[in-house]
Order: C-alpha cells, then sequence, then structure tokens
C-alpha cells in the first residue's frame, strides 16, 4: 500500500462481521477503497502451538482505506448498500470512521497482521517484525500488499498444515490461486524443487514474486497470471485454496496435473461443499480426507 500524494487525508471505514462473511465484506471494500482492505480476525491461544491462531467462527473486523474527498460520502453510502444486499450470515456492524494521515495510514493495516505458527515448524511473519528463531523453525516472511494470504485465515492456515505433511524434499508443486504466495514459498521451504504459482489476479502475481523475492526463492517458483492448463505437471502436490465450485469445475484437469502417488490439498470452503467435492474428486480416482478448522473446511485427496 502506497501513495503518492504525502499529504493526503485517508477515511479508514471498519465494518464488524461473521468470521465466514470476512472474505465476502473484504472484496466489496476492495471494489471501492483504493487504499487497500485489512481482515483483523479474531483469535484464539493454541497451547499446543504456543501460539495464536485465527478463529474462524468469531467475528471479524474488515477495515477499507478510501482517501477523504467529496466522493467519500457517496461511495460510504454504496458500501452501506451493497453490504445490505449481500448474502452475508449476520448483519454487519458499521464503526466509526477514522481520519488518518498519510503515515499513521501507512502503517494502520499492519496491526491487523502478527506472526504466527503454523504445524510443527512454520512461522509465518510480516516484514516489518522481528523474531527470534527457535530450533527447527521454517520461517516464511509475508507482505502481502493487496493480495490474499497472512495465514491469518483458517483456510491458509489448513493449508500450510497440510503442505507441512506432504511435501517431501525434491516435490514438484502446483500452488494454484497463489494470492501473496504464502503457500509456494511455504513449500520450497519445506524442500520443493520446483513451484508453478498461478493466479488470474495481475496484483497477487506481483505480491507473490515480491515474496518470493523476499525470501529467496524466486529461482524456485515461477509465478505466472493464469490458471489450470492442460500441458503443465505432473506434480507430486498441488495445493488450492480457492472456492468449491472453481475445484469441482477444474476437478478432471487436477486429477489428471497429478504425479502418480501425488496429492491434492483443497481449501476455501464451508462444509456445505463437502459432500458435492468429494463425490467429484472420487469420480476423477482420487481418495478423499477431510479436514476441519471451525466452520471451514479442507480436503485432501490422493491419487
Amino acid at each position: 500500500m502506497s501513495s503518492n500524494d504525502e499529504g493526503i487525508e485517508w477515511l479508514e471505514i471498519a465494518v464488524e462481521v461473521a468470521g465466514i462473511d470476512a472474505d465476502l465484506a473484504a472484496d466489496l471494500l476492495r471494489q471501492a477503497c483504493p487504499g487497500g482492505v485489512a481482515i483483523q480476525s479474531a483469535s484464539r491461544f493454541d497451547h499446543d502451538s504456543d501460539s495464536y491462531v485465527a478463529d474462524g467462527d468469531a467475528p471479524a473486523l474488515v477495515c477499507g482505506y478510501l482517501p477523504s474527498g467529496e466522493d467519500s460520502e457517496r461511495i460510504r453510502r454504496s458500501l452501506r448498500l451493497a453490504m445490505r444486499a449481500a448474502p452475508l450470515e449476520r448483519p454487519p456492524r458499521w464503526r466509526r470512521v477514522r481520519r488518518l494521515r498519510e503515515e499513521p495510514w501507512r502503517d494502520s493495516w499492519k496491526k491487523h497482521f502478527g506472526i504466527q505458527r503454523h504445524g510443527r515448524a512454520l512461522v509465518v511473519k510480516p516484514s516489518w517484525t522481528h523474531y527470534r528463531l527457535k530450533g527447527g523453525d521454517v520461517v516464511i516472511e509475508i507482505d502481502p500488499g493487496m493480495a490474499f494470504g497472512t495465514g491469518q485465515h483458517p483456510t491458509t492456515a489448513m493449508c500450510l498444515r497440510a503442505l507441512e505433511d506432504q511435501v517431501r524434499t525434491g516435490a514438484s508443486v502446483l500452488d494454484l490461486g497463489c494470492g501473496s504466495g504464502i503457500l509456494a514459498i511455504a513449500a520450497v521451504k519445506l524442500g520443493a524443487r520446483r513451484v508453478l504459482a498461478l493466479d488470474v489476479d495481475p496484483n497477487a502475481v506481483r505480491a507473490a514474486r515480491e515474496n518470493a523475492a523476499a525470501n529467496a526463492v524466486s529461482d524456485v517458483i515461477e509465478v505466472r497470471e493464469g490458471t489450470l492448463e492442460a500441458e503443465v505437471g505432473p506434480f507430486d502436490v498441488i495445493v488450492a485454496n480457492i472456492s468449491g465450485l472453481t475445484l469441482e469445475r477444474l476437478a478432471v484437469p487436477l486429477a489428471r496435473s497429478l504425479a502418480p502417488g501425488g496429492s491434492l490439498i483443497t481449501s476455501g470452503f464451508l462444509d456445505d461443499a463437502v459432500a458435492a467435492l468429494s463425490c467429484t474428486f472420487e469420480g476423477v480416482g482420487l481418495r478423499v480426507s477431510v479436514v476441519r478448522d471451525g466452520v471451514w473446511r479442507a480436503i485432501i485427496a490422493d491419487s
């Protein structure tokens, strides 16, 4: 997030929604807020990892950043109408708008993103935070920018934990819908020798390339704008943190892109999508197991 207008005044528009609605609310704000959007998920203390992890069942605070000006009031009214019409689980609760000068705005969204631990060894940290390594830590440094993927969302967290179980030294990995590149970077840090990261959003492609460079793994990760093509693969592991409907549509090419004995890690959907997705994956010859985190689900399907 940046601006060339050092004297500009920004508005922080914040809305509290059910955790399950955070992504939808963020998408609506993102369309109207050129300063970017941040999601502050509620956390719970996990004694196994000795750290705070996102609680997908709790409310979330979604903040958008909008330049102050003549149009700002109209845009805020439009956002309220759009949120009212959206299929949310619970009605949104709007917070009082805050006015920020340039420097406070630059740093205000950072408070929503701290250090997280996932699985046995993975540590996700923002670039501006110092962290004292513990023995065996695998550190991923992420500056998400406008792209999805900081590890805070339960679907990303489930994918990170599954990658830790599935990626072997020398593996080839496809990250479909790579967002910030967090999963692709994790795969390399866990031992993958080749990773292809795909996303249809140019902002995500740019963020993934920048994060790969920051983690010194650009020589292993190829980031492309686009989606799954018939000629890619085979891959030992495919991870896809995208919508259930998209996964159903891509089930055949996903299965064809898996190497024999490979694993497909999917997330980004709720329990109501599990039965249809499981049936679809089994129909293309994959063995299915389901992982749960709050209201969110992941499916790991083996060839």
